[in-house]
């Protein structure tokens, strides 16, 4: 998808009384601005979904600007000019959910988070071109609720904080990083 305004891999804009859940986006995104794997700018609430195709400008793996909630997420498509998993968090919740893509613009879950409403979140620090365990957020550094994981950390164990009743993890099932159970990796 190319778009020269706010652009998502599944949806652009959600708003405050959307809900997007047990919903996938695979495709690679390409906007001038606000872009995301899955969603562009997100108001409402994302659960159980992910992204894996890559952002190429701006953005984040899964959501370029989060303003809602977001819970049990993951992205594994590189974002070009953000965070693996978002762009810029200024929402009231982001639970549960991980990245593994590279992270060019250098936080290896979120680019800026202004809340820091983040909770038991991780990123790749093998893959995601992130190895600072401070640089969870680009900003601020030390971002409460951001961890670090080795790949093989990751793949060796749900990590703390996910739910094994909406969590899976096996070798032959999306690389052995965790999946969710209601929504396998296609």
């Amino acid at each position: 998808m190319t778009s020269g305004y706010t652009s998502g891999g599944l949806v652009g804009f959600s708003d405050d009384a959307a809900v997007i859940t047990t919903s996938y986006a695979t495709g690679a995104v390409s906007n001038s601005r606000d872009a995301g794997g899955l969603v562009g700018l997100n108001r409402g609430a994302i659960s159980t979904s992910y992204a894996t195709g890559a952002v190429t400008s701006g953005g984040g793996g899964l959501v370029e600007e989060n303003d809602g909630t977001i819970a049990n997420s993951y992205a594994t498509g590189a974002a070009e000019g953000g965070g693996g998993l978002i762009g810029v968090n200024g929402g009231f919740g982001v639970t549960s959910s991980y990245s593994t893509g590279y992270a060019a613009g250098g936080g290896g879950l979120v680019l800026k988070d202004y809340n820091q409403t983040i909770s038991a979140s991780y990123w790749d620090l093998d893959t995601s071109g992130v190895s600072d365990p401070s640089q969870g957020a680009l900003s601020p550094a030390n971002d409460p609720g951001i961890t670090g994981l080795t790949s093989s950390q990751l793949q060796s164990g749900l990590p703390d904080g996910f739910d094994p009743a909406v969590w899976g993890q096996s070798s032959k099932i999306n690389g052995g990083f965790p999946y969710l159970l209601a929504n396998p990796p296609q």
